[in-house]
């Protein structure tokens, strides 16, 4: 199957390199719906807000395709933004798995992503990280930071490329056909799912919105002269490095250190949760099937106790 990936991606990929040679060094447009700036490292994908209003499965999707669980929608194919991340350098990981010799749902693998998108709200430009698209629906917090990975979906048997399909561009739980998902075990089950539309920071719906992919931790591209006020960002930056490292040391002592207890309950929950649902799904049929058979003796007892017009006797 990786063969066949490989060789759908190589397909796409040779006629896109072909256009960032001729575009380098600035951004090719030609691909459509889609920007990659290759010097710059970032891809730029024209999307649509669609605002759904219910808990979340996705940032982003295909038109057409589930917008009733994602923020943005997208005519851009997703096999062109998979080859689009190629042309800037990166390489595809792989998507969430089962592993029957451990028996265990691996998490998805991939070289991390920045997402951050850009639209124009109440009169002014707006660039914000994707993540704070989001917000719990239960507690009302902002959704955590946090960065995607990307993983490349996966092609069906027939040679197609499966996001192009599912339409799963990006997503926030896992999918085993998303083109990015999330780097950990997250349940696509509907009981489980965590977050909703923040309606603070979201685009209006109906606006034209720029989703920026990007290698995460790479830096800002392009050799604009330095002034004095990006001398005071880049002092600013190196404050927030510090705090970042101490934070990051302080996850891999509290959190990294018990990585594989962790990494056992994550697996325990996931397998509970479907067995729990399989479970549900036997009983509801179940109950359907009593029901009918109620419904069928509530229906022979009717019959049995409505009156019946007597025949009539002749006078003759």
């Amino acid at each position: 199957m990786r063969n066949v990936l490989a060789a759908l991606v190589l397909s796409l990929l040779l006629p896109l390199a072909a256009l960032a040679q001729a575009a380098a060094p600035g951004t090719t447009d030609k691909l459509p719906f889609i920007r990659v700036d290759v010097p710059g490292k970032r891809v730029m994908v024209e999307c649509e807000a669609v605002n759904a209003d219910t808990p979340l499965e996705f940032l982003c999707v295909l038109a057409g395709t589930a917008e009733h669980e994602t923020i943005l929608r997208t005519q851009a194919k997703p096999s062109h933004i998979h080859a689009s991340l190629l042309m800037i350098g990166m390489e595809s990981g792989q998507p969430i798995r089962y592993s029957p010799a451990t028996g265990q749902w691996l998490p998805p693998q991939g070289p991390p992503l920045q997402i951050s998108v850009e639209f124009e709200k109440d009169g002014q430009k707006v660039n914000l990280p994707a993540w704070r698209l989001f917000r719990d629906f239960r507690s009302k917090k902002p959704m955590p930071p946090r960065t995607w990975i990307f993983v490349g979906s996966r092609v069906y048997d027939t040679g197609q490329y499966a996001a192009d399909i599912t339409g799963y561009v990006v997503s926030i739980v896992n999918f085993d056909l998303s083109l990015i998902d999330v780097p950990w075990l997250a349940s696509s089950s509907n009981e489980l799912l965590e977050y909703e539309l923040n309606p603070d920071t979201a685009p209006p719906t109906g606006a034209k919105v720029t989703m920026i992919l990007e290698p995460a931790g790479a830096g800002a591209p392009g050799d604009a002269p330095t002034t004095r006020s990006q001398e005071q960002q880049s002092e600013r930056v190196t404050m927030d490095i510090v705090k970042i490292d101490r934070l990051r040391d302080e996850w891999q002592r509290s959190v990294a250190a018990h990585a594989k207890q962790v990494q056992e309950a994550a697996n325990a929950h996931y397998r509970v949760i479907n067995e729990l649902r399989a479970e549900q799904n036997r009983l509801i049929d179940e109950a359907e099937r009593v029901g009918r058979i109620i419904d069928l003796l509530e229906k022979q007892y009717q019959d049995l106790i409505v009156p019946r017009p007597q025949e009539e006797t002749s006078l003759e």
